[in-house]
């Protein structure tokens, strides 16, 4: 790489080529596994509510109808964050650093897909946090029946993450966390096995689109939820599953940590990447990296959304039993219980360290979901990542706290921002990212037709379910 000054002093870079391959991806597939990166966190991050309320709610409602639903998704969301993590890899900067140049006013794509990440922190935490609150409360008995005992349990786990996300001692929590939400996929695929699904049903409902009719049970026992359009529900299965903008713009962010390829560049300047054949046959190397990182996230967050979809439709649609805002985890109890009574226990704790460990790692994600468009939007600042930590977890926590002493509830919160923030703005990220490739690219690095068909459906599709139902709004 080489690096020139211009005549006002600012960084131009007339020519970029990749560092030398590590022998890793140099080598098998199985070799990558030792340098998997930041998929670890997105997919820790992510398996939350999406995964341990929404898909069993689904599957209690619809059975096995709309497990398609799932896999679209996850697909969808894959090839999204790929897209980003391609760009950062290849050229050196943040997919929100392209989009400032979009035509027109100044930054206004760059704008418009932040402002869909950040308008949504503080109404996550407040999902996250009552979920938790709610779990708390049934785990221990305390403050259950009362108007209180939610909200307060809800609002010592928010302080509890946003003291953890200042002073970086998180590390024990972490490792436990990922040790028992991995016992917790063991055991649900168990439970899976034990329960006998109609495995029939769920090839069906995975590979063939379409739409179930409302049991009638829904009418009689839950009359709100009759009310609600399917297409709601469906979207908010969307944006709940494997996270949405306000995840994978830090996401990406964390990617510059790997040096993978050119993303260890931070100086912003305006980039060239050199074109010769050898150059652009090592850039595409590089990409084998963020290929697994992400096919392995979005692999482990499809895996859990379906294993809970199939248990919904599978123990808790027979019974008619669907988890709601008043009752969000102790019916899904039974997914454990079918292997033996005592791993109640394991569920219990497996689900809140699951989601603890979400509502802290959504501190961190949002940070870097703001540090980056921060330094796009207003390069010639100077931005201290740590300041910025401050502020975001100062708004994304008192927020969330705010509201939920005002009544919000996780699925009445999930229901309003999931199409928004997890459908709408993922959809905005694909088709951004194709102007960016076919204007901004040298043609030797654009996406494979392959890869411009699939952002390009994932593009329309989540930009369409996701604008209709936020209009409904």
């Amino acid at each position: 790489m080489q690096i020139v000054d211009n005549q006002e002093g600012s960084q131009e870079q007339t020519t970029l080529e990749y560092p030398p391959l590590p022998p890793a991806l140099s080598g098998s597939w199985t070799a990558l596994i030792r340098i998997f990166g930041p998929g670890a966190i997105i997919a820790s991050v992510t398996v939350g509510t999406g995964e341990t309320i929404f898909a069993p709610r689904v599957g209690a409602i619809f059975g096995y109808g709309l497990l398609w639903v799932a896999v679209m998704t996850v697909i969808f969301k894959g090839i999204q964050v790929y897209t980003g993590a391609r760009h950062l890899v290849l050229t050196g900067e943040h997919p929100v650093q392209a989009w400032t140049r979009f035509p027109g006013p100044r930054a206004w794509v760059a704008w418009l897909i932040t402002l869909v990440a950040v308008v949504s922190f503080p109404m996550w935490i407040a999902a996250l946090s009552d979920a938790i609150g709610n779990l708390l409360m049934w785990i221990t008995g305390i403050g259950y029946g009362s108007a209180w005992g939610r909200p307060l349990w809800a609002t010592g786990m928010i302080v509890a993450a946003m003291s953890l996300a200042m002073i970086q001692t998180y590390g024990a929590v972490e490792k436990v966390s990922a040790v028992i939400l991995a016992l917790k996929i063991i055991l649900i695929l168990i439970a899976v096995i034990v329960v006998h699904p109609d495995w029939g049903a769920t090839i069906w409902g995975m590979i063939v689109p379409h739409l179930p009719p409302l049991p009638p049970w829904v009418s009689t026992q839950y009359p709100d939820l009759a009310r609600r359009p399917i297409g709601l529900e469906l979207a908010t299965l969307m944006g709940a599953v494997g996270g949405g903008v306000q995840d994978y713009i830090g996401y990406v962010g964390f990617l510059r940590e790997k040096k993978w390829g050119l993303s260890g560049i931070l100086n912003g300047a305006p980039w060239k990447v050199s074109t010769a054949d050898s150059v652009v046959k090592r850039g595409k190397a590089w990409l084998r990296a963020p290929q697994l990182d992400c096919t392995f996230s979005f692999s482990a967050v499809g895996i859990m959304t379906c294993l809970f979809m199939i248990l919904g439709a599978a123990v808790l649609h027979p019974q008619m039993q669907v988890p709601n805002d008043s009752d969000l985890y102790s019916m899904q109890s039974q997914f454990l219980a079918a292997i033996h009574q005592q791993l109640v226990v394991v569920y219990k704790a497996g689900i809140f360290f699951a989601i603890f460990g979400v509502l802290y790692g959504a501190f961190e994600l949002y940070t870097y979901t703001t540090y980056e468009p921060l330094k796009a939007i207003w390069p010639k600042r100077t931005w201290n990542i740590n300041r910025v930590r401050l502020w975001v977890v100062l708004y994304s926590g008192l927020g969330g706290l705010m509201l939920l002493w005002t009544g919000w509830k996780t699925v009445t919160i999930a229901s309003i921002i999931s199409p928004f923030s997890g459908v709408l703005g993922c959809g905005l990220w694909c088709l951004a990212m194709i102007w960016v490739d076919r204007t901004q690219m040298p043609k030797q690095y654009r996406m494979s037709i392959q890869l411009l068909l699939g952002t390009i459906l994932a593009g329309l599709v989540m930009t369409a379910v996701g604008g209709w139902v936020t209009l409904r709004f």
